[in-house]
């Protein structure tokens, strides 16, 4: 270890009791390195079984056990890490250590993730969670919100994920080894990253940086290396980009051999921020690695070669390598992460532009417009929720100096009773005020939150335009229509059969869908019509001077397009899905917004109850 404020306990004692290994400080250090080195620690936890042997039935062992199943875990053998972390739970059962058998719990809700089981994992941590009868160590309170964290994330619950990441850090600020508090920053680095809040990425990831550099934690540091290179590449700090590649360079000796590698895309795109060719050159020799996922780490590669190229000036290679990817993850129906793909479009904007393009370039800025939309409204919300809980974690913090600092001076001066109570007093009713102050200020938080909600006028799931947009901005549109004599007409689209898909499928499956269809309506409808989710699986389309035929046929292209689609495989597989639909003409239908969206919503019924799957645009 390299940290001079904070180190490893010794493994076993000095002097002639040092013959035989202590379990007890094998314990102690394998809790030290456990988010450190988690090899090491499953080590240390094997070294202390081994020196427990003769005593099979001493508490400690279960503890033991448990180091060694979650190192295995973290490893990726999973099938030793469950044997043992079975014998965990045997000797925690023996000797009624409810604690351990909740960490054995907590190890399970693990395992289920790993096999992609994340709603059942999901329950596993809440329930752990619920539980207010165990006393817990801050070590195992930043393992149970650190694994609940990690579980949302791969459910999509962005809020509830930062949190408990909070949580999480707030536990591991209070253990003793610095393993949890970087790996807490790490985490909350990265996923402020994904989010699109960059400036507090880079914060926390420097952060995190430069205590695993301290620690000797070199698997945290190379992973806060990524974090920085996607924030320091998405804020355009060429500079900073530099002074972290040199640091590398200084440190490479002392890290893991092949940490880096993890991840080559992101190196690569850190010599490309930093302005260096040759050195992008050299990571991109060695192919496309990613250590959170082949998909994203294939668009990351896909977007450092493009780049390379067009530093070049090798534009039609370039734009081959970017739209080979972009398609690649269209067949594949990966869905990249939004950040990660958005930067691919941008590259494939800049190159089909610099080719004359413009079609192309065109049709990839409008996609990474969307993708951009969605990232910007994910920032707000993670940047408010940083806020939020750096409030509150000020608040706590003073609140506890002032208590601290009571206490000591009722130590001090205890015959001074009656003036420290009446000091006491007054620190209450200021504490009591500044709760007041704080509920007053959370509460203007959230309305402003609220306002800002109200007045978006985007569909943060689809990317289309919202109800209200599409009320605000009809009155116009029928005006205008009126004043010219051109029809206009209002499409009232119902998904057929959406809550069984939801059912069925799961809400992850129906937001797909809805996704998918709001981006087929995007394609095929024309640039002065307006599309809009009206709400749930409803969607309103404003359509004006088009006749009848025309936009028949629109729509019924839209319905062959959509039975088209094919969502997940095998017995998840969903396809064939359809619509019903009303239209409702200007005049000849109803004079306002309201009235036309009336009977279409009729029409709309009919097209249901007359076996779905069409399109009804008169009364029978």
């Amino acid at each position: 270890m390299t940290s001079s404020s904070s180190s490893a306990p010794e493994l076993t004692p000095s002097g002639p009791a040092a013959a035989a290994p202590d379990p007890v400080a094998l314990l102690r250090q394998a809790e030290w390195q456990l988010y450190i080195d988690s090899r090491r620690a499953g080590e240390l936890g094997q070294a202390a079984l081994d020196a427990t042997q003769d005593q099979p039935a001493l508490a400690l062992r279960g503890e033991a056990w448990f180091h060694v199943g979650y190192s295995l875990l973290r490893g990726g053998k999973a099938n030793l890490a469950v044997a043992a972390n079975e014998n965990a739970r045997a000797s925690y059962l023996a000797h009624d250590d409810q604690r351990g058998l909740l960490m054995c719990d907590e190890f399970d809700g693990l395992h289920l993730r790993s096999q992609g089981r994340l709603h059942e994992a999901m329950e596993l941590h809440l329930r752990i969670a619920s539980r207010t009868d165990v006393v817990r160590r801050p070590v195992d309170l930043y393992i149970t919100h650190n694994a609940r964290a990690l579980t949302r994330k791969l459910l999509g619950q962005h809020d509830l994920m930062l949190f408990d990441f909070y949580k999480s850090l707030d536990a591991a600020k209070t253990c003793d080894s610095p393993g949890p508090n970087i790996n807490a920053l790490v985490n909350l680095g990265g996923s402020h990253g994904d989010l699109y809040n960059l400036p507090e990425a880079q914060r926390m990831s420097e952060e995190a940086l430069d205590l695993a550099e301290a620690a000797g934690a070199w698997t945290a540091f190379a992973v806060a290396i990524f974090n920085l290179t996607q924030a320091y590449d998405g804020l355009g700090l060429s500079a900073q980009c530099a002074a972290v590649l040199e640091r590398v360079r200084r440190l490479e000796h002392r890290m893991t051999p092949g940490v880096l590698g993890n991840n080559t895309p992101l190196m690569a795109i850190a010599h490309l921020c930093a302005g260096d060719l040759d050195g992008a050159r050299a990571w991109l020799d060695q192919g496309a690695t990613a250590m959170f996922g082949d998909g994203d780490g294939k668009t990351d590669y896909a977007r450092a070669q493009a780049c390379y190229l067009l530093a070049l000036g090798r534009n039609e290679e370039a734009r081959s390598v970017a739209e080979a990817r972009i398609s690649e993850a269209m067949r594949a129906q990966f869905h990249d992460q939004p950040y990660a793909r958005m930067r691919l479009l941008q590259v494939a904007t800049d190159v089909c532009e610099r080719l004359h393009d413009t079609a192309a370039a065109l049709r990839y800025l409008r996609e990474a417009q969307g993708l951009y939309e969605t990232l910007v409204g994910r920032s707000a919300r993670a940047g408010f929720i940083a806020t939020q809980v750096a409030h509150e974690y000020a608040v706590a913090r003073d609140d506890r100096d002032r208590a601290r600092e009571a206490q000591e001076r009722a130590e001090v001066d205890r015959r001074r009773l009656a003036t420290l109570n009446h000091a006491l007093e007054e620190r209450m009713r200021e504490s009591q005020r500044l709760n007041e102050a704080l509920q007053q200020k959370i509460a203007e938080a959230e309305a402003l939150q609220v306002q800002l909600r109200d007045q978006a006028v985007r569909d943060p799931l689809t990317g289309l335009y919202n109800r209200r947009f599409l009320a605000e901005t009809s009155v116009a549109r029928i005006e205008l229509a009126r004043r010219h004599a051109t029809p206009i007409a209002i499409v009232l689209i119902d998904i057929d059969h959406f809550k069984k898909i939801n059912d069925l499928h799961g809400h992850a499956r129906g937001d797909e869908v809805l996704q998918q269809f709001a981006a087929l309506l995007r394609e095929r409808m024309r640039r002065s019509d307006i599309v809009c989710r009206f709400g749930g699986e409803e969607f309103v389309l404003l359509v004006d001077n088009c006749d009848d035929a025309t936009l028949a046929g629109i729509l019924d292209g839209l319905m062959k397009q959509f039975r088209s689609l094919r969502f997940g495989a095998g017995e998840d597989r969903l396809d064939d899905c359809t619509f019903s639909a009303g239209v409702a003409l200007l005049d000849a239908d109803g004079a306002d917004f309201e009235a036309l969206v009336r009977v279409a919503d009729l029409r709309m019924y009919r097209a249901k109850a007359t076996g779905r799957a069409r399109v009804c645009f008169r009364d029978a």
